[in-house]
């Protein structure tokens, strides 16, 4: 009798123990899997996790779907940026568009994305109303960036330093400078000296 007694002890002591499940089945569940976003509710993803259109359902958001719902997904390279989500930049870089892809935001792609690059320095303003001078070794020209043309009533456009061109090889004038072997001198389209006018004209000298 005591034996049956234990043997019962041994099956309630089993039985509590298998049915003691903390919900932990030993397989991991993927958040991206499994956690929805956005849709009419606008509803957020957990942190370290963003947004993105479902690709598996039927709703486009480039094309009408305003309220698709999305899924979520593990934060993009910080070397990514833009595109539909417009994710940002890190401090200190700056997003422009992907060469490496087929999307051309000038040619329809709003939604393009982007890399983060460390931005260009931007050249040492010159000229204007104040007549800012460049550093030596440098020269003013127009800012191709502005939409201010001096040569159409914008006297005081501001301009932009940039390591001058090299000058070709003058030639001509009252001395009448040669020009170097396989080069051809002609009139410099720089001066004010015509040399229908100015039988003296200094000139440049050019390949032909």
């Amino acid at each position: 009798m005591r034996h049956k007694g234990l043997a019962l002890l041994l099956i309630v002591i089993g039985l509590v123990g298998c049915g003691r499940n903390d919900g932990d089945t030993g397989e991991s569940v993927d958040p991206s899997e499994s956690e929805t976003c956005g849709g009419f509710l606008g509803t957020s993803c957990p942190d370290g996790l963003a947004c993105v259109d479902d690709p598996s359902d039927d709703c486009d958001p480039e094309h009408g779907g305003a309220d698709c719902p999305g899924v979520c997904v593990e934060e993009p390279s910080t070397t990514m940026c833009g595109g539909f989500a417009g994710f940002p930049c890190p401090d200190g870089l700056e997003c422009v568009d992907d060469p490496s892809d087929d999307c051309d935001p000038k040619h329809g792609g709003a939604d393009c994305g982007g890399i983060c690059v460390e931005p260009k320095p931007k050249p040492t303003m010159c000229g204007g109303f104040a007549g800012f001078a460049c550093p030596e070794g440098l020269e003013c020209i127009d800012d191709p960036s502005d939409d201010c043309d001096p040569r159409h009533g914008g006297a005081d456009c501001g301009g932009i330093c940039v390591v001058p061109e090299p000058r070709p090889p003058a030639c001509g004038g009252i001395t009448a400078r040669q020009c170097p072997k396989g080069l051809t001198c002609i009139d410099d389209p720089g001066d004010d000296c015509d040399p229908a006018i100015g039988a003296d004209c200094g000139g440049i000298c050019v390949a032909r």
